[in-house]
């Protein structure tokens, strides 16, 4: 019987991602012919009260040691065991594109013989009367300055179709269900694979790629002359968020060129931007159209920024980042009790 399954994401294992809730409105935004929505979760430890209130109509979940997840390999072999123990079929695959779960669905297509879209930002369906199979994909191209869309060349309802979805546009409501089915698949002993887990460690904020940050700093004209920027590095290092800025502050050398963020550098899809000092310029706004939150710091109450922003903070940076600063460490060491 064909289906539409979610391949639900988990950070380190143990926790579900709110990227889940985007997987599951995708899902139901394609799911016109009302097919069963199932939903594999791969992890290394999540309590029976995550995945077992899921808002699918079926719930299957493999628990692989902590090491064993973190490696593609053991995603793919996981999967097909899940695909053996249950009978599952042709049917949309719906991943999040983040780089483990990319790699397992690219490879997971070329082992079933199916097609994948990756990196997809939406999918369309022609009407409510179209087959779910039908849908026309949107992506981003020559780094979001283009879209192009895209669909499966096979009508065949028997195929297997892969598609990522880009993390910039899965957000949504925290979802809770009663799923019918719900199944451990027990699979104890995968075997040793190509690649094998080594060691991890955390990157620092000057390492981390301003593309990969989940928050991201952007500095502007505003700081052009104004002297230190020691708060807003110590900013930086308390929550682990790498500076760029916009193309004005390249030129003025305030930050490297491989961290200009606009269309005429990067495109970033941080969950939270903190602007500081930059008006808002078009080309720069381009840039962060992926981002989920923006918080702007600017002298100038008129500045475009501001009409871009969730929270906009009027004031010279040099009285407002000291005080954000503050704010960040309070809250830290409240948690950390």
């Amino acid at each position: 019987m064909r289906k539409v399954f979610c391949y639900v994401p988990v950070v380190d294992g143990t926790v579900l991602n709110e990227h889940a809730w985007g997987l599951m409105k995708i899902a139901n935004k394609i799911n016109t012919e009302r097919l069963p929505l199932a939903g594999i979760v791969v992890h290394s430890g999540l309590e029976k009260e995550q995945w077992g209130e899921l808002p699918f109509d079926e719930v299957y979940h493999v628990r692989l040691e902590a090491e064993q997840w973190k490696v593609a390999d053991a995603h793919v072999q996981a999967f097909e065991h899940v695909h053996h123990e249950i009978g599952a079929a042709q049917g949309i695959y719906l991943f999040a594109s983040n780089p483990l779960y990319h790699e397992t669905a690219v490879r997971l297509s070329v082992r079933y013989g199916g097609a994948v879209i990756t990196h997809a930002v939406d999918i369309h369906t022609p009407n409510s009367d179209a087959a779910a199979s039908s849908f026309t994909v949107k992506r981003e191209i020559y780094r979001g300055k283009a879209h192009e869309y895209v669909t499966f060349r096979s009508s065949n309802p028997t195929s297997h179709q892969f598609v990522t979805m880009s993390p910039a546009v899965l957000y949504g409501e925290r979802m809770q269900g009663q799923p019918s089915v719900v199944r451990e698949i027990h699979y104890d002993n995968p075997t040793a694979g190509k690649v094998r887990f080594v060691s991890e460690s955390v990157i620092g904020w000057e390492e981390l790629k301003i593309t990969e940050a989940r928050c991201v700093i952007g500095v502007g004209r505003g700081l052009s002359g104004a002297g230190s920027m020691a708060d807003i590095v110590r900013l930086a290092e308390l929550l682990n968020a790498p500076i760029g800025g916009s193309k004005v502050a390249d030129e003025l050398g305030l930050i490297p060129r491989d961290r200009r963020i606009g269309s005429s550098g990067s495109a970033i899809d941080a969950d939270i931007y903190i602007a500081i000092g930059i008006s808002g310029s078009s080309q720069h706004l381009e840039g962060i159209k992926g981002v989920k939150r923006v918080i702007a710091v600017n002298s100038d109450p008129s500045a475009p920024i501001f009409q871009r922003c969730d929270i906009g903070i009027v004031g010279k940076f040099q009285d407002v980042i000291p005080a954000l600063v503050a704010a960040v460490q309070s809250e830290s060491s409240v948690s950390a009790t």
